[in-house]
């Protein structure tokens, strides 16, 4: 799971601008600065980057680090 985290993080802070150190596994998105727009640029580049489709009506529940991983980690399994 570390991995994942960290490659989240990194997804995450790239496409907020922030730094990664600033990001914590309960950091929310909108707290970062994210609003749908970038939800949006977030989930594209991490279906990118894990090789999976994350459906739209599950976007909705992805709004922290912590649901984003656990999404993550869900349509790795497959």
């Amino acid at each position: 799971m570390d991995d994942i985290l960290d490659r989240v993080k990194r997804i995450v802070a790239d496409e907020l601008e922030v730094d990664v150190s600033e990001i914590s596994d309960d950091s929310s998105i909108s707290e970062l600065g994210g609003d749908s727009l970038k939800a949006l640029s977030i989930i594209s580049a991490l279906e990118a980057e894990f090789d999976i489709t994350i459906p739209d009506e599950e976007i909705s529940h992805i709004n922290s680090i912590k649901t984003t991983v656990e999404a993550v980690e869900r349509h790795l399994r497959g």
